[in-house]
């Protein structure tokens, strides 16, 4: 075979393959568009038929990230299944009042009606999900009906306070004593010491020295429950300001656990059935208007 006859087989050959290659991009980029539309007019239906399992899954999983953006450029999908799922979940708990809105996709929500409202559900409809907000779970775990751990615990600091501002003088008094004792002994021992047992006697005198010491730290504890009677005040005020706070945080989670047992049963039942709601709603919400 001549050298021009190779060269040209060679340029038909590199043609073809890359006529091939061409071929298999374009019909996977046309079947990566294809899939696009696709999944756009599928999300276009289910907004107009407001299939909101459906809205989630294709925003979700499926669609693309640049049509995500331009569909929700304004916030107009997050607005969408924020309205969906407040009118659903306000229909299904009709006790469950609107308090404030934190962002297009999430809204707080209060128990009932009060003397003292306050958000205690959150609704994340992005995700979606349901649940009690952080602070307020905390208190119900801390301050349920029958736990007085709280006001035990400033009850007792409150009861050491006064123990203290009562035996603070004799306390110091008694120290004091134990202080003369050990510096009378310690002189003892300095006037006793000789030649043969120096060894001895220092290590005596280290001692003594060690318990004078703790003793003198041990009474300056002491000393501000008779000579500072400001900073005692406002230790005091503060254990009280305490007392009342964790009082009145009692008093509300009562009231809510009472309301939550007038609408529920339980805690336990509230969550299961906001749960049962949730998984609900997913399988079956589509169709409805905005309130």
């Amino acid at each position: 075979m001549s050298k021009e006859t190779r060269t040209e087989n060679n340029e038909v050959s590199a043609n073809g393959l890359q006529n091939t290659s061409f071929d298999e991009i374009k019909e996977v980029a046309f079947q990566n568009v294809g899939s696009m539309l696709k999944d756009l007019q599928a999300f276009e239906e289910a907004i107009q038929n407001e299939n909101i399992s459906e809205i989630y899954r294709i925003y979700k999983g499926k669609l693309h990230e640049e049509l995500k953006k331009t569909s929700n450029k304004n916030h107009e999908i997050d607005e969408l299944l924020a309205q969906k799922i407040h009118d659903s979940f306000t229909q299904a708990f009709p006790f469950i009042h609107y308090a404030q809105k934190v962002s297009p996709t999430i809204n707080y929500y209060r128990l009932g009606n009060y003397y003292r409202e306050r958000p205690t559900i959150a609704i994340d409809a992005s995700t979606p999900e349901i649940f009690v907000l952080p602070k307020i779970d905390k208190e119900w775990q801390e301050f349920a009906p029958g736990k007085r751990d709280a006001l035990t615990k400033i009850e007792k600091e409150m009861d050491e306070l006064d123990a203290k501002l009562i035996t603070a003088e004799s306390e110091i008094t008694k120290i004091d004593e134990q202080i003369k004792e050990n510096k009378n002994e310690k002189a003892s021992v300095e006037n006793s010491k000789g030649l043969f047992n120096r060894n001895k006697t220092e290590d005596e005198i280290e001692e003594l020295d060690k318990k004078i010491l703790e003793l003198e730290e041990k009474r300056e504890e002491w000393v501000p429950y008779v000579e500072d009677e400001t900073k005692i005040d406002k230790q005091k005020e503060q254990l009280m300001k305490s007392h009342h706070d964790i009082r009145l945080k009692q008093a509300v989670v009562t009231k809510e656990f009472r309301l939550i047992k007038q609408y529920f049963g339980s805690l336990k039942v509230m969550n299961q059935q906001i749960q049962d709601f949730l998984s609900s709603y997913l399988g079956t919400a589509k169709g409805g208007n905005k309130s």
